[in-house]
Formats: C-alpha cells, sequence, structure tokens
C-alpha cells in the first residue's frame, strides 16, 4: 500500500481532508485500492492520526468527484470508472488543454527542457512497453502544462477530473498505440518552445481526440 508521510506538518481538519483525499487517490491509481474495495472509515483514521471527520469529509469529495460511492449500511466503496466515463473525460481534458496553452505563463519557458525531459521518458517508456512508467511520465507532462496556466478555473477543473485516476484508464486501454502518443507529446513541445502556444493547445486538444478515436476503435 502507498505509505503516507508522517513528516508533513498538519495545520487544520480541512488540511488533513485533502491529503486523506489525495492519497485515496493515489491509491486507486496505482492499483493499491481496486474498484469495489470498501473503504474504512476508522483504519484511515487510525493511519493517519486524525478523527473520523476529516475522512468522512474526504469521502464526501470523491463521492462528488464520482470515484467512491457509499451506499446505506454498505459503507463507502471505491467506484467502478466506466469506459464511457473517461472517454467523456477525454473530450473535456483536450479542450481544457487547449484553453491552458492559450493563457500560459511566461515560466512555462523555463521549464521547456524539463517537459521535453519527460515527453522523452514517455517515447521511452512506450518503446520498452512499460506502461506504469509511461502513466506516471504521462500524467507529468500534462500537469506541467496545467500547472504553468494562468486561468485557476481551467486548472481547478482539470484537477477535478482525478487525472491520475482517468488518465490511467486511458492509457492502459491506449497500450498499443502509446509510442504515436508519446511522439504527439514531442510535437507539443516544440510548438510550446517556438513559442505558438495556441498552435500547441491545438494540439493538444487534438492529442487527446486521437486517443479517444483509438480507443473507440477497441469496441471496448
Amino acid at each position: 500500500m502507498t505509505s503516507f508521510d508522517q513528516t508533513s506538518p498538519v495545520k487544520s481538519k480541512d488540511c488533513m481532508s485533502d491529503r486523506i483525499k489525495k492519497a485515496i487517490i493515489q491509491r486507486i491509481a496505482s492499483g493499491d485500492y481496486a474498484p469495489g474495495q470498501r473503504l474504512i472509515e476508522l483504519q484511515l483514521a487510525k493511519e493517519f492520526e486524525t478523527s473520523q471527520a476529516p475522512v468522512r469529509e474526504a469521502f464526501c469529495e470523491l463521492e462528488a468527484m464520482r470515484i467512491v460511492e457509499t451506499e446505506p449500511y454498505k459503507g463507502t466503496r471505491v467506484r467502478e470508472i466506466t469506459v464511457t466515463e473517461w472517454q467523456e473525460c477525454l473530450v473535456v481534458r483536450g479542450a481544457l488543454e487547449q484553453l491552458a496553452a492559450d493563457s500560459l505563463s511566461d515560466r512555462l519557458q523555463a521549464q521547456i527542457p524539463a517537459l521535453r525531459k519527460i515527453a522523452l521518458e514517455t517515447m521511452q517508456a512506450a518503446k520498452d512497453g512499460d506502461i506504469d512508467k509511461y502513466r506516471q511520465a504521462n500524467l507529468a507532462f500534462h500537469k506541467t502544462i496545467i500547472d504553468s496556466c494562468t486561468n485557476q478555473t481551467v486548472i481547478s477543473v482539470w484537477y477535478s477530473l482525478a487525472p491520475e485516476i482517468r488518465m490511467t484508464s486511458s492509457v492502459y486501454a491506449n497500450a498499443a498505440h502509446l509510442e504515436q502518443s508519446a511522439q504527439e507529446h514531442l510535437e507539443i513541445v516544440d510548438a510550446l518552445e517556438e513559442g505558438d502556444n495556441r498552435y500547441a493547445g491545438r494540439l493538444l486538444k487534438k492529442h487527446t481526440e486521437t486517443l479517444l478515436i483509438q480507443t473507440r476503435s477497441l469496441n471496448i
């Protein structure tokens, strides 16, 4: 199971609930928590050395994000993300990332070398058939772009999609086309390096559209 860093300071109940929520998302994305697995409120409270209140708040937020589901007398369980759902998220993500590219801050230019390195990592992982490594690098690539956006609403909505989980689903479904997707990452970096953010935005949207077409062709 993914470990929890007990050394980080906790300033409030709200901060703790956010940390619990993030930990649960990471555990679902990594496969530590499987679809249908029950999440025990008291167990998590003990692990995080807190009361059950912030755990309950984390569950409420995750339920609003459609990551978990709670049923009377059955408790809270990890919800299965359907194919239709993450395909719908691809459409939304593509639009958001195009908007993000249109409002990138100047600080992204300083991160271009790091972004290219991540893109190359996705290419190498694709060639090696290392889906888990690709998943991690792919998420880092898109997060780097989003985090450099000046539009806070775009950032907030993008993260509300729980990309750690829904991007993982699409990566595994699209395993046969990862090299093509990695090549598209490099093309996006080239456009950003040239300062053509608008074109980079179109490439980002096309990137998700291509992924959507590929997964739909699998009839899954």
